[in-house]
Protein backbone atom coordinates (compact mmCIF):
# COMPACT_ATOMS: atom_id res chain seq x y z
CA UNK A 1 0.00 0.00 0.00
CA UNK A 2 1.47 3.58 -0.76
CA UNK A 3 1.13 6.66 0.81
CA UNK A 4 -2.16 7.56 -0.33
CA UNK A 5 -3.44 4.21 0.85
CA UNK A 6 -3.79 2.98 -2.69
CA UNK A 7 -2.75 -0.65 -3.84
CA UNK A 8 -2.90 0.03 -7.65
CA UNK A 9 -2.62 2.83 -10.31
CA UNK A 10 -6.74 3.09 -10.83
CA UNK A 11 -6.99 3.24 -14.72
CA UNK A 12 -9.70 6.14 -14.10
CA UNK A 13 -7.61 7.71 -12.50
CA UNK A 14 -4.67 7.95 -15.11
CA UNK A 15 -7.61 8.56 -17.77
CA UNK A 16 -8.36 11.95 -15.44
CA UNK A 17 -4.57 12.65 -15.89
CA UNK A 18 -4.59 12.54 -19.11
CA UNK A 19 -7.66 15.11 -19.92
CA UNK A 20 -6.16 17.64 -16.63
CA UNK A 21 -2.39 17.33 -17.82
CA UNK A 22 -2.67 20.10 -20.97
CA UNK A 23 -4.63 22.25 -18.67
CA UNK A 24 -1.51 22.52 -15.91
CA UNK A 25 0.98 22.38 -19.07
CA UNK A 26 2.77 25.59 -18.88
CA UNK A 27 3.98 27.48 -21.71
CA UNK A 28 7.87 26.24 -21.62
CA UNK A 29 6.61 22.78 -21.49
CA UNK A 30 6.76 22.33 -17.65
CA UNK A 31 3.76 21.09 -15.84
CA UNK A 32 2.07 22.05 -12.62
CA UNK A 33 2.29 19.47 -10.27
CA UNK A 34 1.26 20.85 -7.21
CA UNK A 35 -1.74 21.57 -9.51
CA UNK A 36 -2.48 18.53 -10.92
CA UNK A 37 -2.28 17.09 -7.00
CA UNK A 38 -4.55 19.42 -6.11
CA UNK A 39 -6.95 18.89 -9.00
CA UNK A 40 -6.73 15.39 -8.42
CA UNK A 41 -6.57 15.08 -4.13
CA UNK A 42 -3.37 13.39 -4.32
CA UNK A 43 -0.04 13.67 -3.58
CA UNK A 44 2.19 14.89 -6.07
CA UNK A 45 4.31 12.11 -5.64
CA UNK A 46 1.85 9.85 -6.93
CA UNK A 47 1.18 12.72 -9.81
CA UNK A 48 4.76 11.97 -10.71
CA UNK A 49 4.47 7.94 -10.21
CA UNK A 50 1.00 8.43 -12.70
CA UNK A 51 2.73 10.36 -14.90
CA UNK A 52 5.60 7.75 -15.16
CA UNK A 53 3.05 5.36 -15.87
CA UNK A 54 1.28 7.35 -18.89
CA UNK A 55 4.50 7.54 -20.19
CA UNK A 56 5.48 4.12 -20.16
CA UNK A 57 2.15 3.21 -21.59
CA UNK A 58 2.61 5.78 -24.49
CA UNK A 59 6.07 4.57 -25.24
CA UNK A 60 5.02 0.92 -25.49
CA UNK A 61 2.10 1.75 -27.78
CA UNK A 62 4.44 3.84 -30.07
CA UNK A 63 6.64 0.58 -30.23
CA UNK A 64 3.72 -1.81 -30.84
CA UNK A 65 2.31 0.89 -34.05
CA UNK A 66 5.76 1.81 -35.40
CA UNK A 67 5.76 0.97 -39.19
CA UNK A 68 9.45 1.75 -40.27
CA UNK A 69 9.98 3.82 -43.38
CA UNK A 70 12.37 1.57 -45.50
CA UNK A 71 12.95 4.43 -48.14
CA UNK A 72 16.88 4.44 -48.02
CA UNK A 73 17.82 1.54 -45.88
CA UNK A 74 19.45 -1.81 -46.60
CA UNK A 75 16.32 -3.78 -48.48
CA UNK A 76 15.25 -6.77 -45.70
CA UNK A 77 16.48 -10.62 -47.25
CA UNK A 78 13.47 -12.76 -48.51
CA UNK A 79 12.40 -15.10 -46.11
CA UNK A 80 12.25 -19.05 -48.20
CA UNK A 81 9.62 -21.28 -47.50
CA UNK A 82 10.80 -24.98 -47.88
CA UNK A 83 8.83 -28.00 -47.83
CA UNK A 84 9.91 -31.34 -47.94
CA UNK A 85 7.21 -34.19 -49.59
CA UNK A 86 6.94 -37.33 -48.56
CA UNK A 87 6.56 -40.27 -50.61
CA UNK A 88 3.46 -40.88 -48.63
CA UNK A 89 1.76 -37.79 -51.14
CA UNK A 90 1.83 -39.90 -54.09
CA UNK A 91 -0.63 -41.70 -53.31
CA UNK A 92 -3.04 -38.61 -53.85
CA UNK A 93 -1.77 -38.20 -57.20
CA UNK A 94 -3.37 -39.59 -60.54
CA UNK A 95 -2.24 -42.72 -61.81
CA UNK A 96 -1.75 -43.19 -65.82
CA UNK A 97 -1.94 -47.23 -67.21
CA UNK A 98 0.13 -47.74 -69.83
CA UNK A 99 1.43 -50.53 -72.26
CA UNK A 100 4.89 -49.51 -73.35
CA UNK A 101 6.22 -51.11 -76.67
CA UNK A 102 9.85 -51.59 -77.36
CA UNK A 103 12.12 -51.40 -80.92
CA UNK A 104 10.07 -53.64 -83.62
CA UNK A 105 12.37 -52.89 -86.66
CA UNK A 106 9.93 -53.96 -88.84
CA UNK A 107 10.57 -55.72 -92.36
CA UNK A 108 8.96 -57.10 -95.23
CA UNK A 109 9.16 -60.76 -94.71
CA UNK A 110 8.79 -60.58 -90.99
CA UNK A 111 6.53 -62.74 -88.93
CA UNK A 112 3.98 -60.54 -87.86
CA UNK A 113 1.82 -62.14 -85.54
CA UNK A 114 3.67 -61.54 -82.46
CA UNK A 115 2.17 -57.72 -83.28
CA UNK A 116 -1.34 -59.34 -83.20
CA UNK A 117 -0.88 -60.34 -79.84
CA UNK A 118 0.39 -57.39 -78.41
CA UNK A 119 -3.28 -56.03 -80.17
CA UNK A 120 -5.20 -58.53 -78.37
CA UNK A 121 -3.28 -58.03 -74.76
CA UNK A 122 -4.46 -54.51 -75.39
CA UNK A 123 -7.84 -55.33 -75.88
CA UNK A 124 -7.76 -57.44 -72.75
CA UNK A 125 -6.17 -55.23 -70.62
CA UNK A 126 -7.25 -51.57 -71.49
CA UNK A 127 -4.29 -49.00 -69.94
CA UNK A 128 -5.20 -45.56 -70.78
CA UNK A 129 -2.50 -44.96 -73.16
CA UNK A 130 -0.26 -47.55 -75.67
CA UNK A 131 2.79 -45.79 -76.80
CA UNK A 132 5.81 -47.75 -78.87
CA UNK A 133 9.28 -45.87 -78.26
CA UNK A 134 10.93 -46.05 -81.67
CA UNK A 135 12.45 -48.21 -84.71
CA UNK A 136 8.81 -49.40 -85.16
CA UNK A 137 10.26 -49.49 -88.67
CA UNK A 138 14.04 -51.12 -89.68
CA UNK A 139 13.90 -48.81 -92.84
CA UNK A 140 16.99 -50.86 -94.14
CA UNK A 141 15.90 -49.24 -97.76
CA UNK A 142 16.96 -45.81 -96.47
CA UNK A 143 20.24 -47.12 -94.52
CA UNK A 144 23.53 -45.55 -95.59
CA UNK A 145 26.40 -47.99 -93.76
CA UNK A 146 26.31 -50.39 -97.18
CA UNK A 147 28.95 -49.39 -99.13
CA UNK A 148 27.94 -47.77 -102.93
CA UNK A 149 27.12 -50.99 -105.15
CA UNK A 150 27.92 -53.66 -102.71
CA UNK A 151 26.16 -56.76 -102.72
CA UNK A 152 24.16 -56.28 -99.35
CA UNK A 153 23.30 -52.66 -100.85
CA UNK A 154 21.67 -54.32 -104.18
CA UNK A 155 19.49 -56.55 -102.04
CA UNK A 156 17.94 -54.32 -99.68
CA UNK A 157 13.86 -53.88 -99.70
CA UNK A 158 12.44 -51.13 -101.53
CA UNK A 159 10.55 -48.27 -99.59
CA UNK A 160 7.74 -48.80 -100.62
CA UNK A 161 7.80 -52.71 -99.48
CA UNK A 162 8.86 -51.59 -95.97
CA UNK A 163 5.75 -49.23 -96.08
CA UNK A 164 3.73 -52.06 -97.03
CA UNK A 165 5.09 -54.31 -94.09
CA UNK A 166 4.52 -52.10 -91.73
CA UNK A 167 0.73 -51.59 -92.96
CA UNK A 168 0.02 -55.34 -92.73
CA UNK A 169 1.12 -54.98 -89.08
CA UNK A 170 -0.68 -52.21 -88.26
CA UNK A 171 -4.10 -53.54 -89.82
CA UNK A 172 -2.84 -56.99 -87.72
CA UNK A 173 -2.52 -55.18 -84.53
CA UNK A 174 -5.53 -52.85 -85.21
CA UNK A 175 -8.00 -55.93 -86.39
CA UNK A 176 -7.56 -56.56 -82.27
CA UNK A 177 -7.67 -53.20 -81.24
CA UNK A 178 -10.72 -50.49 -82.89
CA UNK A 179 -9.66 -47.46 -84.09
CA UNK A 180 -9.32 -44.81 -81.70
CA UNK A 181 -10.14 -47.27 -78.85
CA UNK A 182 -6.85 -46.19 -77.02
CA UNK A 183 -4.52 -42.84 -77.74
CA UNK A 184 -1.76 -44.26 -79.38
CA UNK A 185 1.94 -42.47 -79.84
CA UNK A 186 5.34 -43.56 -81.37
CA UNK A 187 8.79 -41.38 -80.73
CA UNK A 188 10.47 -42.29 -83.63
CA UNK A 189 13.87 -43.65 -83.21
CA UNK A 190 16.99 -43.58 -85.13
CA UNK A 191 15.83 -45.91 -87.74
CA UNK A 192 12.72 -43.75 -88.63
CA UNK A 193 14.99 -40.73 -88.86
CA UNK A 194 16.99 -42.28 -92.00
CA UNK A 195 14.67 -41.38 -93.76
CA UNK A 196 15.19 -37.22 -93.51
CA UNK A 197 18.61 -38.40 -92.88
CA UNK A 198 18.17 -39.59 -96.83
CA UNK A 199 15.87 -36.65 -98.15
CA UNK A 200 18.77 -34.46 -96.23
CA UNK A 201 21.04 -36.24 -98.99
CA UNK A 202 18.45 -36.36 -101.93
CA UNK A 203 17.09 -32.49 -101.43
CA UNK A 204 14.88 -33.58 -105.14
CA UNK A 205 12.80 -36.00 -102.83
CA UNK A 206 12.60 -33.98 -99.48
CA UNK A 207 9.28 -34.49 -97.76
CA UNK A 208 8.22 -37.52 -100.26
CA UNK A 209 8.95 -40.10 -97.83
CA UNK A 210 8.28 -38.88 -94.57
CA UNK A 211 4.73 -37.72 -96.14
CA UNK A 212 4.12 -41.58 -97.18
CA UNK A 213 5.72 -42.69 -93.45
CA UNK A 214 3.63 -39.98 -91.75
CA UNK A 215 0.38 -41.10 -93.33
CA UNK A 216 0.65 -44.54 -92.53
CA UNK A 217 0.68 -43.32 -88.73
CA UNK A 218 -2.16 -41.06 -89.39
CA UNK A 219 -4.75 -43.74 -90.50
CA UNK A 220 -4.29 -45.30 -88.21
CA UNK A 221 -4.73 -42.70 -85.24
CA UNK A 222 -0.92 -43.40 -83.95
CA UNK A 223 -0.12 -39.34 -82.75
CA UNK A 224 4.07 -38.91 -83.68
CA UNK A 225 6.82 -37.73 -82.39
CA UNK A 226 10.14 -36.96 -83.79
CA UNK A 227 13.69 -38.08 -83.28
CA UNK A 228 15.39 -36.92 -79.79
CA UNK A 229 12.21 -35.44 -78.72
CA UNK A 230 10.57 -35.86 -75.41
CA UNK A 231 7.19 -36.78 -74.58
CA UNK A 232 5.71 -36.60 -71.19
CA UNK A 233 3.57 -38.73 -69.29
CA UNK A 234 2.33 -38.22 -65.50
CA UNK A 235 6.44 -36.15 -65.37
CA UNK A 236 7.88 -38.99 -66.65
CA UNK A 237 9.89 -38.39 -70.25
CA UNK A 238 9.80 -40.97 -72.91
CA UNK A 239 12.47 -40.71 -75.66
CA UNK A 240 13.84 -43.40 -77.58
CA UNK A 241 17.59 -42.91 -76.26
CA UNK A 242 18.41 -40.13 -74.68
CA UNK A 243 21.60 -37.92 -75.73
CA UNK A 244 25.05 -37.08 -74.30
CA UNK A 245 25.82 -33.79 -73.62
CA UNK A 246 27.98 -34.09 -77.21
CA UNK A 247 24.73 -34.94 -78.84
CA UNK A 248 25.36 -38.86 -79.16
CA UNK A 249 23.21 -41.66 -78.20
CA UNK A 250 24.33 -42.84 -74.51
CA UNK A 251 24.91 -46.28 -74.32
CA UNK A 252 27.40 -49.32 -73.34
CA UNK A 253 26.91 -52.21 -70.99
CA UNK A 254 24.63 -50.08 -68.48
CA UNK A 255 23.17 -47.17 -70.06
CA UNK A 256 20.66 -47.18 -67.00
CA UNK A 257 23.36 -46.08 -64.59
CA UNK A 258 24.89 -43.20 -67.08
CA UNK A 259 21.23 -42.11 -67.46
CA UNK A 260 20.05 -42.17 -64.17
CA UNK A 261 23.23 -40.54 -63.13
CA UNK A 262 22.75 -36.99 -65.36
CA UNK A 263 19.14 -37.11 -65.64
CA UNK A 264 16.89 -35.01 -63.58
CA UNK A 265 13.34 -37.01 -64.25
CA UNK A 266 12.41 -40.26 -64.56
CA UNK A 267 12.84 -41.63 -68.36
CA UNK A 268 11.80 -44.23 -70.02
CA UNK A 269 13.73 -45.54 -73.30
CA UNK A 270 14.56 -48.44 -75.91
CA UNK A 271 17.34 -48.20 -78.35
CA UNK A 272 19.69 -51.15 -76.81
CA UNK A 273 17.24 -53.83 -76.68
CA UNK A 274 17.49 -54.92 -73.56
CA UNK A 275 15.12 -54.60 -70.76
CA UNK A 276 15.83 -52.84 -67.55
CA UNK A 277 14.73 -51.03 -64.34
CA UNK A 278 16.48 -49.28 -62.18
CA UNK A 279 15.95 -46.41 -59.29
CA UNK A 280 18.55 -43.95 -59.01
CA UNK A 281 18.40 -42.21 -55.45
CA UNK A 282 19.39 -38.04 -55.88
CA UNK A 283 19.93 -35.66 -52.75
CA UNK A 284 16.45 -35.05 -51.07
CA UNK A 285 14.29 -36.54 -48.69
CA UNK A 286 12.96 -39.58 -50.54
CA UNK A 287 13.82 -37.85 -53.54
CA UNK A 288 14.32 -40.70 -56.37
CA UNK A 289 14.19 -41.11 -60.14
CA UNK A 290 13.44 -44.57 -62.06
CA UNK A 291 15.10 -44.94 -65.41
CA UNK A 292 13.15 -48.25 -67.53
CA UNK A 293 14.34 -49.80 -70.97
CA UNK A 294 12.05 -51.39 -72.63
CA UNK A 295 14.36 -53.86 -74.53
CA UNK A 296 12.46 -54.95 -77.73
CA UNK A 297 9.20 -56.26 -78.74
CA UNK A 298 10.51 -58.32 -81.77
CA UNK A 299 9.13 -61.90 -82.30
CA UNK A 300 11.46 -64.16 -79.56
CA UNK A 301 14.76 -64.78 -81.22
CA UNK A 302 14.86 -62.46 -83.94
CA UNK A 303 18.01 -60.37 -84.48
CA UNK A 304 18.17 -57.30 -87.04
CA UNK A 305 20.38 -57.51 -89.99
CA UNK A 306 22.42 -54.98 -88.58
CA UNK A 307 23.30 -56.79 -85.22
CA UNK A 308 23.54 -60.27 -86.48
CA UNK A 309 25.68 -62.19 -84.33
CA UNK A 310 25.56 -60.31 -80.87
CA UNK A 311 25.95 -61.31 -77.59
CA UNK A 312 23.70 -58.62 -75.77
CA UNK A 313 21.47 -60.26 -74.28
CA UNK A 314 18.31 -59.43 -76.39
CA UNK A 315 15.51 -59.47 -74.40
CA UNK A 316 11.73 -59.99 -76.30
CA UNK A 317 8.34 -58.65 -74.87
CA UNK A 318 6.29 -55.22 -73.74
CA UNK A 319 5.47 -53.77 -70.55
CA UNK A 320 2.53 -52.59 -68.28
CA UNK A 321 3.55 -49.54 -66.57
CA UNK A 322 1.96 -47.66 -63.89
CA UNK A 323 3.12 -43.87 -63.84
CA UNK A 324 2.48 -41.52 -60.76
CA UNK A 325 4.04 -38.81 -59.28
CA UNK A 326 6.85 -38.68 -62.06
CA UNK A 327 8.20 -42.43 -61.75
CA UNK A 328 7.37 -45.64 -63.07
CA UNK A 329 5.66 -47.38 -60.13
CA UNK A 330 5.91 -50.55 -61.40
CA UNK A 331 6.85 -52.30 -64.33
CA UNK A 332 5.26 -55.46 -65.46
CA UNK A 333 7.42 -57.25 -67.92
CA UNK A 334 5.38 -59.72 -70.50
CA UNK A 335 7.68 -61.78 -72.74
CA UNK A 336 6.90 -62.99 -76.46
CA UNK A 337 6.75 -66.31 -75.03
CA UNK A 338 3.97 -65.35 -72.76
CA UNK A 339 1.97 -63.53 -75.41
CA UNK A 340 2.28 -66.31 -77.33
CA UNK A 341 1.20 -68.83 -75.03
CA UNK A 342 -1.72 -66.57 -74.17
CA UNK A 343 -2.74 -65.62 -77.35
CA UNK A 344 -1.47 -67.31 -80.07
Amino acid sequence: MNVDGVTSTPPEGLLRLRQLLPEFTRADGSQNTRGLARALGISRSSVMRWKAKIEEEDKQSAQENYTPDIDGIEEPKPRVRVRAYNLSVTKDLPVRRMVAIGDLHLKPGMEIEHFRWVGRYVAETRPDNVLQIGDFFDFESCEMHSAAGSASQMHRPSFLEEMGAGEDALEAYHSEVGLGDFPHDVVFGNHENRVERLEELAPNIAGTLTLQRDQLFARYRWKTTPYRHWLFFEGVGFTHVPMSIMQKPIGGRYPENTIGNQATHSIVFGHTHRNNNVTVPKIGINNAITITNLGSAMPHGYLPKYCDGATTGITYGIHLLRLRGGRVESDQFISMLELAEKYA
